[in-house]
């Protein structure tokens, strides 16, 4: 697990900037003692879970970003893919802050060493990875993580979880719309002749598949139980109802 505590020096005024990049203000420490300790336990170790999601994005947005200058895209592109890398940053600490809330990760053994990269396929170059990238993970994993955080945000009544839902999700939507910027974009320059390698047929069908697969994921894992108060349970029904609405 990464140092996320800083200290007042050069390197502060960097998360001091970071930080006015969000667009809600971050909710004061939260206490949430009224909830009986089987809740609070069931949302710290789902919470956990999440900063491992969050810093993968770190990850993978980076590799994009350095795809992207490799390939000379275009300076605004490469503005947006920075500030997504920004916007993850602080969706990582966001989190571990809420798993401070209840009860701290000390005890916990969060990995960030290995946090999963897309797989590489054989001989893939770097434009077609750019391609997948954008499309896989950004435009249909960004935009499901969105029907996914709604979905617990609308089933969490604690006023401070759900103020963090609030301020994720708007930063998720913009990602998700920022992703079709950068594929249409991307397919600007196949166009051009600048990128080759991939058809818009067969990158269909994996955002097709991939969007299947999380669906099929998220069901399985919407179980319910304990934690619903502090955004650690959902039901198959809550992701229904969200996916009626946007289907």
């Amino acid at each position: 697990m990464i140092e996320l505590a800083t200290e007042v020096g050069l390197l502060r005024r960097f998360v001091d900037d970071l930080d006015r990049t969000s667009p809600r203000p971050v909710p004061a420490r939260a206490d949430l003692a009224a909830h009986a300790s089987v809740e609070r336990e069931a949302a710290r170790l789902a919470w956990a879970g999440r900063i491992v999601d969050e810093y993968r994005s770190v990850a993978v947005f980076s590799e994009l970003l350095q795809l992207l200058t490799d390939l000379e895209a275009p300076f605004a592109a490469l503005c947006a893919v920075h500030r997504l890398i920004g916007d993850e940053l602080r969706h990582t600490q966001i989190t571990a802050q809420v798993v401070d809330w209840l009860g701290g990760a000390s005890d916990l053994s969060i990995d960030l060493s290995f946090v999963g990269l897309p797989t590489r396929e054989p001989d893939e170059s770097p434009a077609r990875r750019a391609l997948r990238i954008v499309a896989r993970e950004l435009v249909v994993a960004e935009e499901e993580s969105v029907y996914v955080l709604v979905a617990y945000r609308d089933a969490t009544t604690d006023p401070a979880i759900r103020a963090i839902f609030e301020l994720v999700l708007v930063d998720e939507v913009r990602h998700a719309a920022t992703g079709r910027a950068l594929l249409a974009e991307l397919w600007t320059m196949c166009d051009r002749g600048l990128l080759a390698g991939q058809t818009r047929a067969e990158l269909a069908q994996v955002m097709a598949d991939d969007r299947a697969s999380l669906r099929d994921g998220y069901v399985r894992s919407a179980q319910g139980g304990p934690g619903r108060a502090l955004g650690a349970s959902i039901e198959r029904a809550d992701l229904e109802a969200i996916w009626r609405r946007v289907d």
